[in-house]
């Protein structure tokens, strides 16, 4: 069936759109390096640790002075034919950042108000904000990798019953339904081979991920952006 102005599933075209999650060290950083044509955009300076590898060295990093500088920097970055991807680490901290700034700006308004105090309208217009960022980068020709902490909670017996992105609830519902990839990167050590990265890909028990990339194994150890993102990367 042709349809005028209609993609077919097999030509329409595909972009990673990614939240990769995990453990301070699990290897993040160094897996969305290897990304075809990266920018970073850089709230917590974690790409020191791209300094160790000469291959990396010439990645552009900005560091957002705020949320709106944020959204002037990508739609910069998505007209420039050169940047393929754009990397936002983290979104734990970009919203920290942002909500650290909006109780700057309330306590203006407000001097009686204790900017660090926060109530439940702020976290809602928080994740207002970010839903419609991330809506404006689901949508963009270009691949996205958001990279975030990890939370955990436990019951009362300290036993591990969830890990999650760090972020709201009502902002992990928003992201999760945007993007294509939600990964969870740990660190397995190994007394035979060394430390193990190990990339969860679909949801465990207490694990949230996800994958529209047709992977059924619940995880893959040392993965590389190539092997998880080939079939994307050769249908662009």
């Amino acid at each position: 069936m042709e349809l005028p102005n209609f993609n077919t599933v097999s030509t329409r075209p595909s972009y990673v759109k990614a939240l990769i999650y995990g453990q301070a060290g699990a290897g993040k950083t160094r897996f969305c390096a290897d990304a075809p044509g990266v920018v970073w955009l850089d709230f917590e300076d974690s790409t020191e640790t791209l300094r160790h590898y000469p291959e990396f060295k010439d990645i552009p990093v900005k560091k957002p002075s705020s949320i709106e500088q944020l959204n002037t920097l990508f739609e910069a970055l998505v007209k420039n034919p050169d940047v393929e991807t754009v990397v936002i680490d983290s979104i734990t901290t970009a919203l920290d950042f942002y909500m650290r700034q909006e109780a700057e700006k309330n306590e203006k308004r407000n001097p009686k108000r204790d900017r660090f105090v926060f109530y439940e309208t702020d976290y809602k217009y928080a994740t207002q904000v970010f839903t419609d960022l991330f809506g404006r980068l689901q949508n963009a020709p270009i691949n996205v990798v958001i990279i975030g902490h990890e939370r955990i909670e436990k019951n009362s017996e300290h036993i591990v019953t969830g890990i999650y992105p760090d972020i709201t609830p009502r902002l992990q519902q928003a992201v999760t339904r945007l993007v294509n990839v939600v990964g969870y990167f740990e660190l397995r050590p190994s007394s035979l081979k060394g430390n193990t990265r190990r990339l969860y890909l679909n949801r465990t028990p207490t694990i949230e991920a996800k994958n529209r990339l047709n992977i059924q194994d619940t995880f893959l150890d040392n993965p590389s952006w190539d092997s998880l993102f080939k079939s994307i990367k050769e249908t662009l």
